[in-house]
């Protein structure tokens, strides 16, 4: 046990820059408690993604509900890599955490099936996109980064199985998709707000 411990204190991660829009200079080694918390927040939204996934495909069977209701729910699948990103700051964290919560939800046979993996790398991406941009990190740039990022499960989708139905139908869930991010987007940053001020996770900028 003592061994292990010292090996994850030694453990020095840098995640690999997927993004090309992303600040080199502004990446930092991972501490071990970062990576643990990005693990954990993985963890934790995949798992959670999971059911919540089967529950808006659940929707369809209700008469009352058009067809892609479920995408209401979008915002929840990115709350986790939002948290990652706001509260380890680190560019590169959302990407990280998307392709370990793809890999969650895969190995808990989410309905979408392989599709996961590119949905929660494309989820990712959009929040470290739109958090690196010039600025400091503001609840404005949360809740567009969870906006688009919710909203691009729709385009993936839609890229890889559902072309047969009409642009009415994308824009309908891909509206509510970017509805629900915005949401969440929102409380992802209250709710980092508050850790911090608690718990003190992120370092001090």
């Amino acid at each position: 046990m003592i061994s292990i411990h010292r090996n994850i204190n030694r453990l020095e991660i840098v995640c690999p820059l997927l993004l090309n829009g992303l600040d080199a200079h502004k990446l930092r080694m991972y501490k071990p408690r970062e990576i643990a918390l990005i693990i954990i927040l993985s963890a934790a939204g995949g798992a959670m993604s999971v059911p919540l996934g089967y529950l808006g495909n659940a929707l369809k069977a209700i008469p009352i509900l058009p067809f892609g209701t479920g995408q209401i729910l979008s915002g929840v699948h990115i709350l986790w890599l939002l948290l990652a990103r706001l509260l380890t700051r680190r560019p590169g964290s959302a990407v990280f955490a998307g392709a370990l919560k793809g890999l969650v939800e895969l190995s808990l046979f989410s309905f979408h099936g392989i599709q996961v993996l590119p949905i929660a790398l494309a989820e990712g991406v959009l929040v470290d996109l739109v958090m690196s941009a010039p600025g400091k990190a503001s609840q404005v740039k949360s809740a567009v980064a969870g906006g688009l990022s919710a909203s691009s499960n729709v385009l993936i989708l839609w890229l890889l199985l559902l072309q047969s139905l009409s642009l009415y139908v994308i824009g309908f869930m891909w509206l509510l998709a970017l509805i629900s991010g915005v949401i969440v987007g929102v409380f992802g940053w209250y709710a980092s707000r508050r850790v911090q001020l608690v718990v003190g996770v992120a370092d001090s900028s």
